[in-house]
């Protein structure tokens, strides 16, 4: 996702997390500016379309700006970020009707990024041929949003099977069984098409 921040010379989200409590708002923008993608790549797993991921991006920084006094620093930024714009999403699309599932948002890269490693029972997207990768992306919009979320969390996101659990408020011991019905579900609809 980020390269680590020591690596790079820049701050730690812990850093920039502890200066935008204390007002710093060029901290909170660079926070902002570090998980902007992938928050809206949530967002868009859940609603759908571009404008209203935009909608939902914009008020879950809001949202999470607010609530900076009450951020946990033991659950990370990514997560914590991950399940605010989760909230977020369901409410612009339930303010907006369910719309239909429009085509991808050109400012995005196409569809999900697929992870450099492997699903489990897939092969990993550096092995990938071209109609592979679109089968899996075609595949992966037929899922369900909890599907989605899932293999997003552990396998588009990097996030720890701690952190899926935290940024999808399910217990941490049902990680691991909702992503491998979450992957059945993928191959289903990979071989259905």
């Amino acid at each position: 996702m980020t390269a680590p921040a020591a690596a790079t010379g820049e701050s730690t989200d812990a850093t920039l997390v502890d200066a935008a409590r204390l007002g710093d708002l060029v901290a909170w923008e660079r926070l902002v500016r570090r998980y902007e993608e992938p928050v809206f790549r949530v967002a868009f797993l859940i609603v759908r379309t571009s404008d209203l991921a935009e909608a939902a991006t914009q008020s879950a920084f809001i949202r999470a700006y607010r609530a900076l006094p009450s951020f946990d620093d033991e659950l990370g930024v990514l997560p914590w970020l991950f399940r605010i714009v989760a909230g977020e999403s369901r409410h612009q699309r339930r303010e907006s009707g369910r719309p239909k599932l429009s085509s991808r948002p050109p400012e995005h890269s196409g569809g999900p990024q697929l992870p450099a490693s492997a699903i489990p029972g897939l092969s990993g997207a550096e092995d990938l041929t071209a109609p592979e990768k679109e089968a899996i992306t075609s595949a992966f919009d037929r899922l369900g949003e909890e599907d989605r979320l899932i293999i997003a969390a552990r396998y588009l996101f990097g996030l720890s099977r701690a952190d899926a659990a935290a940024a999808l408020s399910i217990a941490s011991g049902l990680v691991d069984e909702h992503l491998a019905t979450a992957v059945k579900r993928l191959r289903t609809r990979m071989a259905d098409a």
